[in-house]
Formats: structure tokens, sequence, C-alpha cells
């Protein structure tokens, strides 16, 4: 993957202007409840149950559940109860074939994409959540893009990555964009950012690609974006035409990780860096954890926002409005809460471990009680 550096500097906000409504929640004491319903995956067993590196999980129209096993280099199919029904792709740089691959979304239409190098393209690739059929592979004339998040109909969310030498002075420019599979042209520019390029800062280059940004859609035509950040965060709402509609400002405390919190980190970004090509670099970790770690859209259009703070899986939970509605948070110790990722779609909650903390992972499968 090509090698880019980003640290936020300038953001420009499509029809961004001064009235856009600023949000804070003042109060975090309602509480719903997440409670596991069952899991998929094993440590030892048969291949179809063993995962190698879950790099995204999503629920698809019928409830069977897609999860992006980067290495075994497919996709794997499981009905709701975690049975086996399919693989899409394999391991190879043929038709249809992957190598290394992150970033797995759906689109409200059923099509599948991923983000990584296969059939000789770097670039995006769509299969079929239906029949499994790769539906072709959109090639990237520089980093392909990241941070895909599927949206109404064949659209989706992304963040792009280009190097800007034209000034004489090489500039990252990283926009986060509307696109439809098959159609070159962006739908919607919701953000840009121009920053300065210093290829000696590993760290800021493997943040960038693999983080940066969290962005959530609804089908509807809500869109949602979050930059990285371990000081200040601003969600920033859009709607199907570009403008922003407010601002959310969670009450969210810096907080320092841990000795293993920060291990734990550098050999996730090391591992993450070195599968799509990067080599193993030094990664000098943040002593602070992001005050946002993900964004989600439930069944009912909420978003919810997972804090970076708490060891324990919480979010907050606000209205496609913007107003705050309550906290949630898992049930029980999780030993390795701090480096869950999830997913919601179709009224499902999907979450795994990057880190597990029993050495295998698995997708678990949660409900609000």
């Amino acid at each position: 993957m090509k090698k880019i550096l980003g640290l936020c500097v300038v953001l420009l906000f499509a029809a961004c202007g001064e009235d856009v409504e600023v949000i804070t929640d003042s109060s975090r004491e309602a509480v719903l409840s997440l409670v596991k319903l069952d899991s998929i995956g094993v440590e030892l067993g048969e291949p179809e149950y063993v995962f190698g590196a879950i790099e995204g999980a999503v629920t698809g129209p019928d409830g069977n559940i897609a999860v992006l096993d980067r290495a075994a280099c497919c996709i794997k199919v499981y009905t709701p109860d975690g049975q086996f029904i399919r693989q899409i792709s394999r391991e190879g740089n043929g038709p249809g074939e992957l190598i290394s691959n992150a970033f797995l979304t759906i689109t409200e239409d059923g099509t599948l994409l991923t983000t990584g190098d296969g059939g000789e393209i770097l670039g995006i690739h769509a299969f079929s959540y239906e029949t499994g059929e790769w539906l072709g592979s959109e090639p990237s004339f520089s980093s392909p893009p990241t941070c895909l998040e599927g949206a109404s109909g064949n659209t989706y969310m992304r963040k792009n990555l280009t190097l800007d030498a034209s000034s004489g002075e090489p500039v990252v420019v990283t926009t986060i964009t509307l696109n439809e599979f098959g159609n070159e042209e962006d739908l919607l520019v919701f953000m840009e950012e121009r920053t300065p390029f210093t290829p000696d800062d590993m760290t800021a280059i493997v943040s960038l690609v693999w983080f940066g940004y969290y962005l959530a859609a609804s089908t509807d035509g809500r869109f949602y974006i979050a930059p990285r950040s371990s000081q200040q965060v601003v969600i920033h709402a859009f709607d199907n035409t570009g403008a922003e509609l407010f601002t959310i400002e969670p009450d969210l405390e810096p907080t320092l990780r841990t000795e293993e919190e920060i291990e734990v980190e550098r050999l996730i970004l090391q591992a993450k860096s070195a599968a799509m090509g990067d080599g193993i670099p030094i990664i000098n970790i943040d002593p602070y954890k992001p005050l946002v770690r993900g964004l989600e859209i439930d069944e009912g259009g909420n978003l919810w926002v997972l804090a970076g703070g708490p060891a324990q899986p919480e979010f907050l939970v606000y209205s496609p409005e913007g107003d705050y509605l309550y906290r949630a948070g898992l049930e029980g110790d999780q030993p390795d809460g701090s480096s869950w990722a999830f997913n919601f779609s179709e009224g499902r909650i999907l979450a795994w471990a990057e880190d597990p903390a029993d050495g295998f992972q698995k997708i678990w499968i949660l409900e609000k009680v």
C-alpha cells in the first residue's frame, strides 16, 4: 500500500456555515445493556469456523452474516445461528481472487465491497452477497480507498488518499466521499483535508491509512464523519445533498492508555501494516486513547458512538436529529474490550476483538436488553 501521512490540519466541509447547530450531551444516566447471544468461531477445528484475521463483518438483508478473513483471503457466510453456508473468493491473483484486503461493507442492495489487492488490481472489489459472484474490481490510481461504509442502493462512503506535489511541497489530500460501484465520479464530497507529507513519520502514515476517520451512513440519507482524535472529538452530520446539518461534541475526557493497551495497539497496527505489504514499521503509540473509536447506525436510525476511554465497550446513543438518548454498555467483564470492533446492520449487532485475550478471534452476536 502506498505510504502517506496525515495529521488533521485543514478540514473543508461541504456546505458548512456558521449556523450549523452544535449539540453536546449533558447527561449519561440512562443505561441500556448489550448481552452476548451467540458466537461464531473456534480455536481449532473445521477450517470454515477458524478465523485467521477478521477485518470486517456485516449482516445481509436475509439475516445471514458475512465475515472478511484477511488471512484466508476470502469472505465466509454464515446463518444467523452460526452455520457455515459458503465461501466467497479465495487467495490468488486471478479474476475475483484476493491477496490482501480489508474494510468489508455491504450496500443496501446487497453488494459486498472490500478494498486492497486482488485479480492484479489494487482498489475496490465487489461481490454479490446473495450468490457470491464476483461483480468486478475498480482500480485505484493511488492508495486504495479505506474506511468503507455501505449506504442506500448501491452507494457507499469511503476515505480517499492522494499525494499532490503540484506546489513543489508534497501534500496529502484526504477526502471523504459518497460513491457508487461502477461509477467513476464521486456522488458527493463531504470533506477535504490537506496536510504536509512527512515520509519519515510512519506512525501517522499507518494511523491515517487504517483509521483517520470514522464513518456511518443510514439508508434514509444521513451521513456522519468523526475525525479520530485523542484530545477533541466532533461528529459532523450531513444530509443526502452533502449539506452539514449539525455537529455533535460528546462530553468525553482524554484517557491515558495503560502500558498493556499501548503494546496491544502497537501490535495491531504493525500486523495491519505488514498484511498490506508495508513491512513492519516502528510505531510510536499516542499515550492517550482516541476519544471515539467507532460510529454505528441502528435499525431506528439512531447514531451509536463508541467511546474510546472506557476499558469495556460503551456507547453514547443519539437520535437522527442529534439529541442525546442514552448510554449503552456490554454486560460482563471483557478483558479485551479496548480492542473490540462493532458492526450494526439489519437490526443485528456483531462484535469481535482485534486482540482477543484467549488467543483466537470469533464473531459475537449481541442483543439489546
